[in-house]
Order: C-alpha cells, then sequence, then structure tokens
C-alpha cells in the first residue's frame, strides 16, 4: 500500500536548500485510529562530516547474489510539523504514560522526624565552598572512561562536574584520548578515540 507521499519545494533564493515534507496517507492514518499520531513530517538535510565513510545499499537477488545499487551520501533529519495534530499525539501519550492518582490507605502511624541543625545539602554546599580536589591524571582518566561507559557523547560542562576538574586540565586530556564532534547532529561534543572503544 501507498504509505506516504513526499514533496520536494524550489527555494526562492538558489543558496537555501529545498524544503522537503513528507505526508502519510489516510489509508495508513485509519489502520491505527486510536492512536494519533503526527501526519506532516519535514526532511531536514544533515551534512556529513568529511572524511566519515560511506554506506552502501545492497540489493539481494533470487540466487542469492548480492549487487550494489548506490550510495548513501547524505542523511536526513525526520521531524514533525509542529501543529495542533501533533500537540494532541504528544497530550495523548503523555496522558497514558501518567499513572492515574490513587488514594492509599496508611494502616501504621507515620514517623514525623525532629528538625535537623544542618541538612545535606548545606553540607554540599560547604564542600563546594572550599573548592574541587585536583586529582592526578590517571584518576581523572578513570573517572572519564567510567563516564564515557554509560554515555557515548559528552560535553566539556558536563565532564567537568563528573570530574569536578577545571576545564584547562579536562582539555589537556581529552586531546589525548577524544575527539571533538563538529557533527550537527552530536556538535561541540567529546567521544572517545577509536583505540579506546568497547562498544
Amino acid at each position: 500500500m501507498e504509505v506516504a507521499t513526499i514533496r520536494i519545494q524550489k527555494p526562492a533564493i538558489s543558496s537555501e536548500p529545498f524544503k522537503v515534507s513528507l505526508s502519510l496517507t489516510p489509508e495508513l492514518m485509519e489502520l491505527e485510529p486510536d492512536a494519533p499520531i503526527a501526519s506532516e513530517h519535514e526532511l531536514k538535510l544533515c551534512k556529513t562530516a568529511e572524511g566519515t565513510n560511506l554506506t552502501g545499499i545492497f540489493s539481494t537477488l533470487d540466487n542469492e547474489e548480492q549487487s550494489i545499487e548506490g550510495w548513501i551520501t547524505h542523511k536526513m533529519q525526520c521531524l514533525p510539523v509542529y501543529n495542533t495534530q501533533y500537540l494532541k499525539m504528544k497530550e495523548h501519550y503523555l496522558r497514558s504514560a501518567k499513572p492515574p492518582r490513587r488514594v492509599k490507605p496508611l494502616n501504621h502511624i507515620v514517623k514525623n522526624y525532629k528538625p535537623v541543625s544542618s541538612h545535606a545539602h548545606n553540607k554540599d554546599d560547604c564542600k563546594r565552598k572550599d573548592g574541587p580536589k585536583m586529582l592526578s591524571k590517571d584518576n581523572i582518566m578513570d573517572l572519564l572512561f567510567q563516564a564515557f561507559e554509560k554515555h557515548q557523547y559528552y560535553t566539556l560542562k558536563d565532564l567537568q562536574f563528573i570530574t569536578k576538574q577545571s576545564v584547562f586540565v579536562l582539555k589537556a586530556i581529552l586531546k589525548d584520548i577524544g575527539d571533538y564532534n563538529k557533527d550537527p547532529a552530536h556538535k561541540k561534543m567529546w567521544e572517545l578515540k577509536e583505540e579506546y572503544r568497547h562498544y
């Protein structure tokens, strides 16, 4: 079945990019009428960084021989158009994800806590005023590797919050073990170099 229509609109100025839109067909929308989805989408062209490997498209014939059909030279990001239909979809999924409130009877006495002279957040503020302790390069690298095991990309500000070290120290270490991304998808973010990755 036909699922969508792509429209390419020429820009008024030649230097501007083409406007590409994707519209889902009514037949596709009627398959699940109770689950609203956005029907209008905008396709934005992402610039590929220089030196990145190209992705090939292969097809398999009946005799299981593979043949190359072409190369992916540009990537496009699919974004829903911000309209009333999109807002209804977001409202529907937010309401379905939020559990309903229920009254829970208590069968025991609730313990009342005595007032505390110094709370935990006050102690943390005192520690921040004292300033971060300078760690060795090996300790900082251990903290960075532990952080990159959880996520692939980090901003310098996030790494500074994790390690509690100065920007100058972090930049000097990251230049040895990390790569600074200029790709629009992960712009101004750091990731580990290939020789340090295990994913």
